[in-house]
């Protein structure tokens, strides 16, 4: 448990931040916190195991909207970028589990 906080601790305080005109902490990463658990039956060899996956994504914005320039537009126009690509692996997932396949994700 302490080596879990310490290390989502560790991701929270190499967070990239920046102040928008919209957002006066607008994060500028992503992160994903993955926990595999593990639980053992007392006086039984069975196993439960489980992955529970946390993911903080940066926030999107609609650049037309913040007045940003420089180096903050490029980083929202690549944020949004990779929101984008996201989705679409997300949705590329859920058409495969409903057997609407795809040639790759």
């Amino acid at each position: 448990e302490e080596e879990a906080l310490n290390l989502l601790f560790l991701g929270d305080t190499n967070r990239a931040i920046t102040e928008t005109p919209m957002n006066m902490a607008s994060s500028r990463s992503h992160c994903i916190f993955t926990m595999n658990l593990e639980r053992r039956e007392g006086g039984s060899d069975t196993v439960r195991r489980a992955k529970i996956n946390l993911v903080d994504l940066a926030g999107s914005e609609r650049v037309s909207k913040t007045g940003v320039n420089g180096q903050i537009l490029q980083e929202a126009k690549y944020i949004n970028l990779s929101l984008h690509y996201l989705e679409q692996v997300v949705i590329a997932l859920q058409e495969r589990a409903m057997g609407m396949a795809r040639p790759h994700i």
